[in-house]
């Protein structure tokens, strides 16, 4: 399970760096359509290259016949990945993994990649998706295959449990303007931090 909180932080809002460029666009926005075991909307924002991200989603949930809806939002700022329940008004908070992972930064705009390999993925063929010209990336040890164009996650199929889950960008936009209030905690949520994670532990390192 807790492998599989890490792969959710990596494909919710991925990560990033102090003094890094995640991403080969200053600003965007995404829009994800997720099937099979999980359904609804996902919406990303992010600005300074990915140094802020937000990811706001209106999901559904079928475990073994039970439907459960999600309506959360994803931060991840500063040092840290802030994950709101919208419903309950309550957040957890848990510190980025990057500042465990790469202690000693990564190179350009390559930190989703150098993510991909630490958990084992491997490039394994390339696909046009949603009009975008992708890499193809297999993570075994989550799960999953991810599509990757411009460093930018298109695509990602996951198994998790037997459960199926696809989620697709349906719209792609970079470097717009992006208000800053997207990347701020709503108020009244009662925040929550999580005990420290070793995730180098987790990955087997």
């Amino acid at each position: 399970m807790k492998k599989l909180l890490l792969l959710l932080i990596f494909i919710s809002v991925s990560i990033f760096a102090q003094e890094y460029k995640r991403y080969h666009f200053k600003s965007g926005k995404i829009v994800y359509e997720s099937t099979g075991a999980m359904t609804g909307t996902s919406t990303t924002y992010f600005d300074n290259y990915g140094m802020l991200e937000a990811k706001k989603s209106n999901l559904t949930i079928d475990m073994m016949g039970v439907k459960q809806e999600h309506n959360s939002l994803e931060i991840m700022k500063d040092r840290w990945v802030y994950s709101v329940n919208l419903k309950t008004n309550t957040a957890t908070k848990i510190e980025n993994p990057m500042y465990q992972l790469f202690p000693n930064g990564v190179e350009g705009e390559e930190v989703a990649i150098a993510m991909m390999k630490k958990m084992g993925g491997k490039k394994i063929g390339t696909e046009t998706v949603s009009g975008k010209n992708c890499d193809i990336w297999d993570v075994p040890k989550m799960m999953s295959k991810i599509w990757v164009w411009k460093t930018i996650p298109i695509k990602t199929e996951t198994n998790v449990m037997g459960m199926q889950i696809t989620q697709t960008a349906t719209s792609v936009e970079t470097d717009i303007p992006i208000s800053q209030d997207k990347f701020n905690i709503p108020k009244g949520i009662t925040i929550k931090t999580m005990d420290k994670v070793d995730y180098n532990k987790m990955l087997g390192k």
